[in-house]
């Protein structure tokens, strides 16, 4: 009876003891549980489908396991492995979990939204074996930290946005089979720890691996003579290998970025957003050159046209620095607000950019100036406000301007000076005041300048008479006064002189008589008098003129007889006197 007295205790010890071990396990299994669920509520979808639905715990359940969900395996009731990869999450790692996670061996969240930094926190995985974290958008250093996981065997972090120099620490890695880093931005050197850990390795052959740079692409060696081979060495990836796929990861990068910038924009119409898009999750080479709107030289993104495509959205999204090769962006006609970033001078092979019949708003950045290659800026009808800046100056490549439409204000800059082949300047319908600069006199390739409707005060420059390519001259409707410069008389290519609604006096120049290429003349609602000169009568190519509601006065030239293009005369509102030529008739 005594006996089974004392293996009674012995019993409740081990039923207490067991009990608390199982109250472990579940308590552990739930702490990963709730820990990886303050991670997701951090997490966006790249995708339309919500993030990952299957991880969540029902509010009665006290005790959650996250070991049925989706992409976590677990050893017992706590999280070995979590495979995410290709599974169009976004999202930073500054709120993953760690040290709550402490028996996970495996972590693959490849081809992915990921941005930001790598935390020096994930050294707080001291059992991980297998790290992929490439084809996402991780920036920064890789942390020195990572160099404490001495159970490493795989660390893959191909095809970021990683800088800075591989980390010495790396050496301490002495598990590491695979160590893949192409496709990044690292400088620096090699380290001298990576050459000591591939010395550990046995070789027996007299051969060398290839390391590329990632910064120069400047083959190099590691010299592995006279060392002998491990057979239990199963590869080793010290590749930054970018000659074999430069291309292609590039491509991949591009791919990602876009699809960012994607996931901000709506419709403004029924149909779906840029459906052509998206990327199959089980292809980590992929290529956006065959999406809509979207034009590739080799492999890179080179034209992106989106115009009248019917998007709405902002461009501080867009991936400016990952399409290093764009020359051409036209996304006109849509419903994108918002300002234009500073950013955008990150599109250093920029030639073409249409950002017209928006609804942007704010300034135009002083940083479009750094566009060295553009040669057609249109931000036509916009909300754009305030000052040109004088950055524009620096576009020596500019052909076309065109910033009409809009609520700019302040002076002409007189840097324009600087745009010598500008061969099209449009500032139409802006709030832009003071003097109209001389300089624009030497703008010697300008064909056709519009800079009506606006607050321009002062006279006329003189200067425009060295413009010998112009055709197209609009100064109407502004507060411009002094007399129409008789130098005009030099802009023998002109068709279109439209003076109009302004402050003008003095005499019409009878030098104009020699514009004999001019279709339209318009001197309507100013200050002129004096007769009309008899020399518009050479004018012989005119299909309308107007000089209503001047201080004109005399007779009708009989010249105009000549005029036998002319389809509409006005000559109302003025002082003029006698008979009306019977040659007008013809």
């Amino acid at each position: 009876m005594m006996k089974r007295v004392a293996w009674l205790p012995t019993l409740l010890l081990l039923i207490v003891t067991l009990h608390t071990c199982l109250s472990d396990v579940e308590s552990n299994s739930t702490a990963e549980a709730l820990a990886l669920l303050n991670w997701k509520a951090s997490l966006l979808s790249l995708t339309n489908r919500s993030v990952l639905p299957s991880w969540t715990v029902s509010p009665g359940n006290a005790q959650a396991s996250p070991c049925g969900w989706f992409g976590i395996h677990c050893k017992g009731d706590s999280v070995s492995r979590i495979n995410l990869t290709s599974y169009g999450v976004k999202g930073t790692f500054h709120a993953f979990p760690f040290s709550s996670l402490p028996n996970l061996e495996e972590l693959d969240l490849s081809i992915n939204g990921l941005f930001g930094t790598i935390p020096p926190q994930i050294n707080q995985l001291p059992n991980l074996t297998y790290l992929d974290l490439s084809y996402n958008q991780l920036s920064g250093r890789i942390p020195p930290q990572i160099g404490q996981l001495i159970h490493l065997k795989t660390l893959h972090l191909v095809q970021n946005l990683l800088n800075g120099s591989i980390p010495e620490e790396i050496g301490q890695l002495e598990s590491l089979e695979e160590l893949a880093l192409q496709n990044n931005y690292l400088n620096g050197s090699i380290p001298s720890s990576l050459g000591g850990w591939v010395l550990k390795f046995n070789f027996a052959t007299e051969k060398q691996i290839p390391i590329m740079e990632n910064s120069t692409q400047m083959l190099k060696f590691i010299n592995l003579k006279r060392v002998a081979w491990l057979a239990s060495l199963l590869l080793l990836v010290v590749t930054l290998h970018a000659c074999l796929s430069h291309a292609q990861s590039n491509s991949t990068a591009e791919s990602l970025a876009l699809l960012d910038w994607k996931v901000n924009l709506q419709s403004l119409t029924n149909r779906s957003v840029l459906p052509s898009w998206t990327i199959s999750p089980r292809n980590a080479e992929a290529s956006p050159c065959s999406w809509f709107g979207v034009h590739c030289k080799g492999d890179s993104v080179y034209r992106i046209n989106l115009t009248s495509y019917g998007v709405k959205g902002t461009l501080h999204g867009f991936p400016f620095s990952s399409v290093p090769n764009l020359e051409e962006l036209d996304l006109s006609i849509n419903g994108l607000f918002g300002t234009i970033p500073p950013q955008i001078n990150q599109l250093s092979n920029l030639t073409y950019l249409d950002l017209s019949y928006n609804q942007l708003s704010g300034k135009i950045p002083p940083q479009i100036g750094q566009l060295i290659h553009l040669r057609t800026l249109h931000l036509v009808q916009n909300l754009l406000n305030s000052s040109i800046p004088e950055e524009i100056g620096q576009l020596k490549s500019l052909e076309e301007l065109a910033l009409q439409n809009n609520y700019l204000n302040g002076s002409i800059p007189s840097a324009l000076v600087n745009l010598a082949n500008l061969t099209n300047l449009y500032m139409l319908n802006n709030s832009l005041s003071g003097n109209i600069p001389s300089e624009i006199g030497n703008l010697s390739s300008l064909q056709e300048l519009y800079i009506d409707n606006n607050q321009l005060t002062g006279s006329i420059p003189s200067t425009f008479g060295n413009l010998k390519h112009l055709r197209l001259l609009y100064l109407s409707t502004n507060s411009l006064s002094g007399s129409i410069p008789s130098e005009f008389a030099h802009m023998e290519s002109l068709n279109v002189l439209a003076l109009f609604k302004n402050n003008l006096s003095g005499f019409i120049p009878p030098s104009l008589g020699n514009l004999t290429d001019l279709t339209i003349l318009q001197l309507y609602e100013n200050k002129l008098f004096g007769p009309i000169p008899e020399e518009l009568g050479n004018l012989k190519l005119l299909v309308f003129l107007e000089v209503s509601q001047n201080q004109l006065n005399g007779s009708i030239p009989s010249s105009f007889a000549n005029l036998s293009n002319l389809e509409t005369l006005f000559l109302r509102d003025n002082q003029l006197s006698g008979p009306i030529p019977q040659e007008i008739g013809n």
